[in-house]
């Protein structure tokens, strides 16, 4: 269930676009409240350059938020709580995450140069944070989810997972769909069918309407955009339980937003740490 919803911002127009779809995630779930944070990395400089003192900066950086809430009107009965936190974006947040049910964050940022040179900020929280990751792709707006599309390595990776998925999808009742890639390093596709059937037939029957499909690929980014190409998907969810899976795919992906599609949102699950 999801309760408590956290967007980080850097202020730019991407975290803006993050920030507004939640708040309409946050109105479709029934929340009154999503928090916002910025964390503020103190800068190094060489000795002639002076650097303001801390407390200034962070009060600079007060003033930025309250800027960035109150030029972003959320709906009505929904409200952002804003904080500043100290230190590197990506650690803060994967420890912050531990505290929320859901980060929803834009894909791109203002450090455009930080972001070729050490991954971004997205790839690297989405990977360790202790909760779902709900990637924005820029200028997307919240739509009602009709059609989901889970992706894994592992479509039997977890009874809970799963079931997780189906107690989000209560509210939308969206058709999912369970997507195997098949790129020929292993097979069995049958078995990864029963093994999925086995988990959504354990309990009472799932009263939302899935399929389950296979898709032959070179790689799984290749598969899954082309599914997504051919069906007319709203939420990719992705999971899985192998780390090197996560760094290998957005390694691969040939843009920034590491999105699929320009206009759909990612949900990471990241199984790694999850019992």
């Amino acid at each position: 269930m999801i309760r408590r919803i956290l967007v980080p911002t850097d202020f730019s127009a991407v975290s803006g676009d993050a920030l507004l779809y939640a708040g309409e995630l946050a109105r479709a779930l029934g929340l009154s409240r999503i928090d916002v944070v910025h964390i503020y990395t103190p800068q190094t400089a060489p000795e002639v350059v002076i650097i303001p003192p801390v407390e200034e900066m962070l009060r600079d950086r007060e003033r930025a938020l309250d800027h960035f809430l109150s030029e972003h009107k959320l709906p009505e009965g929904v409200v952002a709580e804003g904080d500043i936190q100290v230190g590197f974006a990506a650690d803060e947040l994967v420890k912050i995450s531990i505290d929320y049910d859901l980060l929803v964050m834009g894909t791109l940022g203002e450090n455009d140069m930080l972001d070729r040179v050490f991954g971004s900020i997205s790839s690297s929280v989405a990977q360790r944070a202790h909760c779902p990751v709900l990637l924005i792709p820029a200028g997307v707006k919240f739509r009602d989810y009709l059609n989901i599309m889970y992706a894994s390595d592992d479509l039997s990776l977890s009874r809970s997972l799963v079931l997780e998925l189906m107690e989000f999808n209560d509210l939308f009742n969206a058709r999912v769909h369970f997507v195997h890639v098949n790129t020929g390093e292993r097979n069995g596709f049958k078995g990864e069918r029963e093994k999925l059937f086995s988990t959504l037939f354990s309990g009472p029957e799932p009263d939302f309407a899935f399929e389950i499909s296979e898709v032959q690929a070179a790689n799984v980014e290749e598969g899954l955009r082309a599914y997504v190409g051919q069906t007319p998907i709203d939420l990719v969810v992705m999971a899985t339980r192998h780390r090197g899976f996560w760094e290998s795919f957005f390694h691969r992906s040939q843009t920034r937003q590491m999105a699929l599609h320009p206009e759909l949102p990612l949900l990471v699950f990241h199984w790694g740490d999850r019992q």
